[in-house]
């Protein structure tokens, strides 16, 4: 293996990444100053705590701490309660997989049977295998492709007779806030919900989008690198102190080993720039969804319709292609133009491109970027080769908006 000749391709690749106008739902851009330590030598050391004087004693082993580490999540942690309305939070996950594990096996038991979403109506592909692995049973929910919403009659007679404690609503494709009030007067107050977040963080924060607590869940659940602009991470947040208490226990003792400083340190920071200008970003983002979805629109593209009538309540938006042609074909034209999005075939209604606003707003971009973001996408798909205008346009927007950096 000749690995300076590997290193330089993977650089190609990098330089080829900042040429591409990313338009996906489920990325972001972090700050400067969210991403400054995560190629320093404090990535190499463990997170044990601050310490006194900076040195943790836990009888008899010892590590290095770091005090300002300790001050800065600390920070993190108190700011997500605040915008969460939280008891307890976690920030020690590794990733939104990692988080779904830990809210899992925190909140049940071996032999409980817990009840997730069918990937076909939305639900994340790997949530039914990590249930059945690790000794619990599995029941799907049932999803109304008509009017966006669970089908909440048909949940609770599939709760009941299946004697199921938790519903785990991994939800990764969606344009509107969930029926969850009515879920929870369903399925009752002793049945666990546990609300994935990993999409929608940032705007819930914002508090633009639902507040799943007030509507009825006992566990929010998410990564942390999409709506939430931060690393590769995750976060785990509970309502009841009890529940919070005892899960935080489990998690900690058993479920991570290193929650690996540097991801912790960009994860904070994150929070904190979302607790200063999470409520601007989170308005942006949707407006430039509905505005992306209306500029569509106009030009006579069809789209899946939130269920309150507009084009999206959060940061996606769902251009339908089936009647503009075959899927690769369209992938290939707008990757020449370097746009850079996700098909998928969900929802019963066919092969579909999830559009994502949540990093394009943080690149400072606006309603009137939208209607030329749609440009570039129409000409695409009319066959047009438009990549160094994409290039030039990219190019303007380099700063991170809403954060510390500015």
């Amino acid at each position: 293996m000749k690995m300076k000749k590997i290193i330089d391709q993977i650089k190609k690749e990098e330089i080829r990444n900042r040429e591409f106008l990313h338009l996906t739902a489920n990325e972001a851009q972090m700050s400067k100053t969210a991403r400054q330590f995560l190629g320093s030598k404090i990535s190499e050391r463990y997170y044990m705590g601050g310490g006194e004087n900076g040195k943790v004693d836990l009888g008899p082993f010892t590590v290095l701490g770091f005090p300002s580490v300790k001050k800065l999540v600390r920070e993190a942690e108190e700011a997500t309660k605040q915008m969460l309305g939280a008891k307890h939070v976690n920030l020690n996950c590794l990733s939104g997989v990692h988080a779904m594990m830990c809210a899992i096996l925190s909140t049940t038991d071996p032999g409980d049977v817990v009840m997730s979403v069918h990937h076909d109506h939305g639900g994340h592909f790997a949530t039914k295998g990590i249930i059945e692995r690790i000794g619990r049973g599995h029941v799907f929910a049932e999803y109304d492709f008509d009017s966006l919403s669970f089908d909440v009659e048909k949940i609770k007679q599939i709760f009941k007779e299946s004697g199921a404690k938790a519903f785990y609503m991994d939800v990764s494709y969606y344009l509107n806030a969930h029926n969850l009030k009515e879920i929870r007067n369903a399925l009752g107050k002793e049945a666990i919900i546990i609300y994935d977040a990993s999409h929608t963080m940032g705007l819930i924060m914002g508090q633009q989008f639902q507040d799943p607590f007030t509507d009825g869940a006992d566990v929010i659940c998410a990564n942390t690198h999409k709506t939430l602009p931060g690393p590769q991470k995750g976060m785990i947040a509970f309502k009841d102190k009890k529940i919070g208490k005892k899960a935080n226990k489990i998690i900690n003792s058993s479920l991570f080993s290193s929650t690996h400083l540097h991801h912790l340190i960009s994860l904070s920071i994150a929070i904190l720039e979302m607790k200063n200008f999470g409520e601007d970003y989170a308005k942006q983002v949707i407006s430039n969804s509905r505005a992306l979805g209306d500029e569509l629109n106009n030009l006579g593209y069809e789209l899946r319709m939130a269920n309150t009538g507009s084009y999206s309540d959060n940061h996606q938006v769902h251009l339908l292609t089936e009647k503009i042609g075959f899927y690769k074909d369209l992938y290939d034209l707008l990757f020449d133009n370097k746009l850079a999005v996700n098909f998928d075939n969900l929802f019963d209604k066919g092969i579909f491109i999830r559009l994502g606003t949540q990093e394009i707003t943080r690149r400072g971009m606006k309603e009137e970027e939208m209607k030329k973001i749609v440009y570039f996408i129409d000409q695409s798909f009319k066959g047009k080769d438009i990549a160094k205008e994409v290039m030039a346009f990219n190019k303007e927007f380099s700063r991170i908006s809403f954060s510390f950096d500015s």
